[in-house]
């Protein structure tokens, strides 16, 4: 398939991705077992199918991504791209990266977290992810789907490993475990707190000097209080020169030395694990 991204794939190409996709899960998972195997797990009572084994699960491939820190290599010299799983070089990684083994512990994460899922809503099936939006983030991309909700299990896994690979707050175990039951509830088609139907959290737009900032349209009304702590934190991050709230859910944020992708993957993470569980 080589390195086309999912943005830019026409619809075979797309359902070929899928497959490609799929196929790796496996090979995924029996990697993750090896490697728990060496730290001197078991990894057949470690990964025993529940939501909760995720939580000590993600704790141990945290400590070990935040150790790795990132690639010294820029993205287009990085000579391990080649051997990434698929949906890393589909998909809209920014530098500096985490290196290999990173990408690879959160792909074997992901496979086991499809069986978890798929073991808790038998009805989820993969699809290639659909929306009328053309913007939307899982247009394109293999998706774990039901109950009206379709989930890129790579994304929030992914989003937190850039934080700790930086040397930042990711996720915990507990974070993540919250993450795996909110998927759950939305796959059988219930509704979680914080919830919506189906679009993204945030659109990031590169404007000139700028980045304009729209937020899901109900956050602001549903928690008026969590957007205002969005934009205090997000004013103290490095790099940051000013974020101003010209609407209930719009921002215009000035930090040169961000591209677009960073600041889409840091709101999205700081909501996905702000917003009450």
């Amino acid at each position: 398939m080589g390195e086309l991204l999912y943005e830019w794939m026409t619809q075979q190409q797309a359902a070929a991705a899928l497959e490609e996709y799929r196929a790796e899960r496996g090979p995924a998972l029996r990697r993750l077992r090896s490697w728990l195997g060496a730290q001197g797990a078991a990894p057949d009572d470690l990964l025993d199918g529940t939501p909760e084994s995720t939580a000590p699960l993600w704790d141990r491939i945290t400590a070990r991504i935040t150790a790795l820190g990132t690639d010294p290599r820029t993205l287009d010299t990085d000579p391990t791209r080649s051997r990434w799983p698929s949906w890393a070089r589909h998909g809209k990684l920014v530098d500096p990266h985490p290196p290999e083994e990173s990408l690879v512990l959160v792909d074997g994460f992901c496979a086991y977290l499809a069986e978890v899922l798929t073991a808790a809503v038998p009805q989820a099936r993969w699809q290639v992810g659909e929306h009328r939006l053309v913007d939307h983030p899982s247009l394109n991309y293999p998706v774990l789907a039901a109950g009206g909700h379709q989930v890129f299990l790579p994304g929030l896994p992914l989003y937190s490993a850039y934080q700790s690979a930086h040397g930042r707050d990711p996720m915990d175990g507990d974070a993540m475990l919250a993450h795996v039951r909110r998927t759950a509830v939305a796959l059988r088609g219930g509704t979680v707190e914080g919830g919506s139907s189906g679009e993204p959290l945030v659109t990031v737009v590169a404007e000139v000097g700028c980045f304009d900032v729209g937020l899901r349209a109900d956050l602001p009304e549903r928690h008026p209080a969590l957007v205002e702590r969005l934009v205090d934190e997000l004013c103290e991050r490095d790099g940051v020169v000013s974020v101003h709230r010209y609407g209930p859910a719009a921002l215009v944020v000035d930090v040169p030395e961000w591209d677009e992708v960073r600041l889409k993957l840091w709101l999205t993470l700081w909501l996905e694990r702000n917003l009450p569980h």
